[in-house]
Parts: structure tokens; C-alpha cells; sequence
């Protein structure tokens, strides 16, 4: 079987066993592996209402039949499992090198159950597997752990899936990492490990996979390399990263500011992706035999905050929730406040949004100084920003109550603080903002693992001169990214399929996009040069909206309806403050419900409860969770 190893590693915690699965290629091509292999074991081996943090909770880490082919983008491995922040399927992706390792080390997965009686890690050498006591890195931070784990082993190169003290303490947005500066890290996986005494998973391997057509790959890998130094967008990326999310998002008015009230920043050019550049910047980092270098690492700084280079700088992301949303424009104080998420074990996006929550209760005299043990929690403060950060990476004192995040903080303060949280089924929003976007408004209302910024395309690329664009059937679209019409949940709906089917093969969205190095065909090409398959888009697209069906199913297996499917009232009711692009704007809400009812139709859901349907689950080999 060209592609996957074949074997899937099974581990029970609990007993402190080890089991082998050899799945068929029928299941290898139906389920690839990711997020889709990720769903399938939580819905045939979790029983429903399953508290996430209970030793019969289920958790996987999986790769697919591309991860380790030596072409950019194909690093990445997914963790799956019963989210404690959302309460439904929670899957979550990162680069780094943990995924292609794990293949090396000879396993395509591991399903994990049960709970130790004490702290240990899994270590996998070439396929030998053993479980080891944790005790002496238990409560460290994930440098420190990383550090003393490779130093017991004697195994500089074992790659890490590690949790600091926040998973430990189960703060609900806890995440994982690799390297240090790769996560998966939203939805609260990490706490999920920790709530197993599971510390990390290490891995090392000599062995390759063996692929169909390798020298193929090679080809188009080269080929990639051609096309990114011919693109002027493409060099801009390797140069910038993604903090060039601050000048585009602020240009449509979509720049997250002062929880969530505003969409434009005063001290954007102080946190610009220039400004990162030449204040902060090390140099480019990257993922396992990619080319694309998107990450921007970060100098040693030792004034006026000490910070270390090896966890890593802000990305977009935690760039836009730890500075604008808070109002902070000290690069310093936001990279400080991202390095402590980082050794600590957090989610920057929650972090931020939790953050920033707290910054407008303080403000409008909801949370007190006292509360807060002496913090003065004014937007903008970079110093009230890091003392925050610390006291929730510690859960201590009102640090303890922020660790459950924004929607159950909020809840514990009262109706004003409710009306003032941006949360859908309980997770934090990403830095895109719903109010300039009329994809991300649909997207992080419906997406079962709540609001999620890479679950589709964006707005903009309704308007983009990409051909590929045009594989969507987007021919005569509506070209103002600022719409939201029927053109927006196609592309919701066609795109989401397309970036599930990314998702589920773990590979890159930033190589392999409509707007990317590589395109649809590329990816395609890129299957059966591993596999010898010979993939189809048609297949691709099934494997998308399986996906999607499967973690729609496994949330209304646990009580989701249509009424978890919405936006935060303010969204609706608030029109946002301050001055220039997009200041007014406020969502309307029977245009959401109308976007909402033909997203539903068109993935054959039922148009009031976003039930699938049984002949569109049947359709997609999915009969076995047909509930008569």
C-alpha cells in the first residue's frame, strides 16, 4: 500500500497497552487520515455526553498518505477529540515536524483512551512503544519539559507533542506544541491531554515512507520553489508572514479592536508587519521541507521584557487579539504576552479574546481592580496585558476564572458582562472580523468546531484573478468582498468542502490554496504520486463534506441545534465605533438567517434544525450514522 504505513497505533492509558490496527486501503481512501480518520474514531468509540476530561474520552493524532513527502506544506498532523471549551468535535491542525516524524517513526495515527494514574509520556522509537514517568517534567513549562524529555532519552532530534502547565491545569483553551512555536492550539486540546496525565508524545524514526511516484514529487516541489520566487505576493509572504493581516484588515475596517467595538486601530503602524520586520525579527522560520518560511521568529530580548527566541514571535493571530483587541501597541508587551502562552501551553486567540473581554468589563465597572488583585485592566496597558497573561497561564486568582474562558467567565458576572462577550459555542473569534466579511460571519456561526478563520476561503477571493477560483463554479460573482449574498454561501459551502478535504490530508493551506504556490490539481497530482490512487476532485469534494457531516453529526449527537449556529448578539445590535472604514457597520440579522437557511439547503441539511439529511449522509458512505 503505497502512501500510508498501514498502521495505526492504539494506546489505552488506563492499562498501559499498546495495540497495532492495520486498517484496509478502502478505509485508508475513505478516511485519508487528519481530521476526517480524527472524527470517525471519536463517533464509533466515544459514547455520547462523554465529559471531554473523562478517562473514556477519545483523542487522535493522525497524519495521512502525503505527510513526509518532500515537497512544502505536507508537515502538518491533526489532533482530534471532544472539545472542553465547545462541547462538541474539536479537531486542530498544526505545521512544524511532529507529523511527518510520527510517519518516520512508522504510524499513520494514534487513538488514545483511558487516564494514567500518573503523570508519563509516550515515547515511539521506529515503532517500539513505551510509556515513561513524567514526574520530573510534570508542572514545567514546554521548553523546560522539551529540554529535560530529550535529555533523559538521549535524543536531541525526538520530535515533541508537549503541553505546559496551563494543559495540566486544564485550562479550557489550552494547546499543544511542537518545537515550541508550532500548535495545535485551538479548542482546548491541550487541557485534554493534561486531563489524561499525559504529558507529551515524542517521537523519532529512520524509516520513509514509500511513495508511488516519488521522483514526481520531487518535480513539483522544484516547481514550487520557480513560482514563489516569481510571485511578488509570494516574496512578500516569505518576507512578512502573516502580520501582513494587519494592514489588509484594517483597510476593509476588519482589524479586531477594543473587544470586538471597533475595526480599525490607532497604533496599527506600530504593530504593522514592518514593524515586526525591523524591530523584532530574527529570521524566517519554517516547517519540515517547506519552502514558503511563513513563520517570523523572533530575537532573544532581554528589555523592557525578556523574551526568548526559541518560542517563537507573534503570528497574525495572536498579534491581533494580544495587541488591537486589547489596544495594546507595545510589540514588546504582545510578544511578551504570546511567549508566556507559548511556554505555558495556551491559545493566543482565546487568550486575547479573554483578555480583551476582561479589559471592557474593567472599564465599565464590572470587574474591579480588587478582583483583579491589583491589576488596573485599561485597554492599551501592555504591562495589566503580560500581569493578565501570567495569571491565567498560573489560574491564579481571577486568573483562574479566565482560564474557563469569555463565555463561562462571562456567564459567572451577570447579564452586562454576557451582553458584552464575542464567543460562538463558547470559543473566542479569530482576528477576522464578521462585520467586514460576510464569509466569516456564515463560517464561525456554522462550523462545527465553532469560529474558525481557515475553514474556507476569505471574502477577497471572490474578487481574486485566480483561475482556481473559478473551480468553485464562481463565474459570474458578485465582485465587493463587502457583500453578503448568495454568492458568499457558495463560496462558504464550496470552499469549506475543498479546505475539509485540505484538512483531512494535513496539508498546508498556505501552499496548497486557490491562491496559493500550489492549486487543486497540484493536490491532486501530489495523492496519486504518493498513493498511485488516481484521486479525483469529485472524490476530493466528498471527502470535504464527509468531513463536515460527520462533525455536524457528532455535535448533534450532543445536543447542538440551529440555536448554537449564531452569532453573538452584539454583532447584530452594535454598530461599531470609532471613525473611518467600516465605523456603523453592524450585522444584519435576517440577512444572517437567510445566508444561514441556504447554507443549510445546499449542504442538504434540514433548513430549520441543520440536521443533515439521512439520503445526503447515505450518500456520502456515512449510512452507518443514520438514526432512524
Amino acid at each position: 500500500m503505497k502512501g500510508n504505513i498501514g498502521n495505526i497505533l492504539r494506546v489505552d492509558l488506563g492499562k498501559g497497552k499498546f495495540e497495532v490496527e492495520h486498517p484496509t486501503e478502502e478505509f485508508y481512501r475513505k478516511y485519508i487520515g487528519g481530521a476526517c480518520m480524527g472524527a470517525y474514531y471519536l463517533l464509533k468509540e466515544m459514547a455520547p455526553k462523554t465529559d471531554p476530561f473523562a478517562p473514556e474520552s477519545v483523542m487522535v493524532f493522525s497524519t495521512s498518505s502525503v505527510v513526509g513527502a518532500p515537497i512544502s506544506g505536507n508537515s502538518r498532523h491533526c489532533v482530534t477529540a471532544k472539545s472542553p471549551q465547545t462541547g462538541g468535535l474539536a479537531s486542530s491542525e498544526a505545521g512544524g515536524y511532529w507529523g511527518p516524524e510520527l510517519r518516520f517513526a512508522g504510524f499513520d495515527a494514534i487513538v488514545i483512551k483511558g487516564k494514567s494514574p500518573k503523570p508519563v509520556y509516550l515515547w515511539i522509537k521506529d515503532g517500539i512503544c513505551e510509556l515513561r514517568d513524567a514526574a520530573a517534567v510534570w508542572g514545567l513549562t514546554t521548553g523546560e519539559a522539551q529540554d529535560g524529555i530529550r535529555e533523559e532519552l538521549g535524543e536531541k532530534k525526538a520530535r515533541l507533542a508537549i503541553i505546559g502547565p496551563s494543559g495540566e491545569k486544564l485550562c479550557r483553551y489550552a494547546a499543544i506544541a511542537n518545537e515550541l512555536k508550532h500548535f495545535n492550539g485551538r479548542s482546548g486540546l491541550g487541557a485534554v491531554m493534561g486531563s489524561k496525565n499525559l504529558k507529551a508524545i515524542v517521537v523519532r524514526g529512520t524509516a520513509k515512507p514509500e511513495f508511488h511516484d516519488l521522483p514526481f514529487i520531487s518535480a513539483l516541489a522544484k516547481t514550487g520553489i520557480k513560482r514563489v520566487e516569481e510571485r511578488e505576493g509570494s516574496r512578500a509572504w516569505r518576507t512578512y508572514g502573516t502580520n501582513l493581516n494587519v494592514g489588509w484588515n484594517s483597510a476593509i475596517g476588519g482589524l479586531p479592536t477594543k473587544n470586538w467595538t471597533m475595526g480599525n486601530f490607532a497604533g496599527e503602524d506600530l504593530i504593522s508587519a514592518e514593524a515586526y520586520y525591523e524591530k523584532m525579527m530574527d529570521k524566517p522560520g519554517t516547517c519540515w521541507a517547506c519552502f514558503q518560511t511563513c513563520k517570523r521568529d523572533i530575537k532573544d530580548i532581554e528589555t523592557p521584557y525578556k523574551i526568548e527566541s526559541r518560542y517563537g514571535g507573534p503570528e497574525y493571530e495572536s498579534l491581533g487579539m494580544l495587541g488591537p483587541n486589547c489596544m495594546v501597541s507595545d510589540l514588546n508587551a504582545i510578544s511578551k504576552a504570546n511567549e508566556i502562552a507559548s511556554a505555558y501551553g495556551m491559545d493566543t486567540i482565546s487568550l486575547g479574546g479573554v483578555i480583551g473581554f476582561v479589559m471592557e468589563c474593567y472599564e465599565k465597572g464590572i470587574v474591579t481592580k480588587a478582583d483583579l488583585g491589583g491589576v488596573e485592566a485599561r485597554f492599551g496597558d501592555g504591562k495589566a496585558l503580560i500581569a493578565l497573561a501570567e495569571m491565567t497561564a498560573k489560574r491564579e486568582g481571577f486568573g483562574d476564572r479566565m482560564a474557563e474562558g469569555t463565555a463561562r467567565l462571562a456567564r459567572s458576572l451577570g447579564p452586562a458582562a454576557e451582553r458584552l462577550c464575542v464567543t460562538v459555542k463558547g470559543k473566542e473569534f479569530p482576528a477576522h472580523m464578521p462585520t467586514a466579511k460576510g464569509v466569516m460571519a456564515l463560517i464561525y456561526a456554522v462550523n462545527s468546531f465553532g469560529p474558525d478563520h481557515v475553514s474556507t476561503a476569505h471574502d477577497g477571493d471572490i474578487a481574486a484573478p485566480s483561475e482556481a477560483i473559478k473551480g468553485f463554479g464562481l463565474y459570474d460573482a458578485e465582485p465587493d468582498p463587502g457583500a453578503f449574498n448568495f454568492d458568499k454561501v457558495k463560496l462558504t459551502a464550496y470552499s469549506q468542502r475543498y479546505v475539509s478535504a485540505i484538512d483531512t490530508f494535513s496539508v498546508c493551506q498556505f501552499c496548497f490554496h486557490t491562491w496559493s504556490i500550489f492549486d487543486m490539481e497540484d493536490l491532486l497530482a501530489v495523492v496519486d504520486a504518493a498513493t498511485g490512487w488516481r484521486y479525483t476532485m469529485f472524490e476530493l469534494m466528498l471527502l470535504g463534506e464527509r468531513r463536515i457531516n460527520m462533525a455536524k453529526i457528532f455535535n448533534v449527537r450532543e445536543g447542538f441545534t440551529a440555536e448554537d449556529d449564531m452569532l453573538p448578539p452584539r454583532l447584530f445590535e452594535d454598530p461599531l465605533e470609532g471613525e473611518g472604514i467600516g465605523a456603523g457597520r453592524k450585522i444584519d440579522k435576517a440577512g444572517f438567517l437567510e445566508r444561514r437557511e441556504e447554507y443549510y439547503v445546499m449542504n442538504g441539511w434540514d433548513p430549520r434544525t441543520g440536521m443533515p439529511g439521512k439520503v445526503k449522509l447515505r450518500e456520502l458512505g456515512l449510512g452507518w450514522l443514520v438514526r432512524e
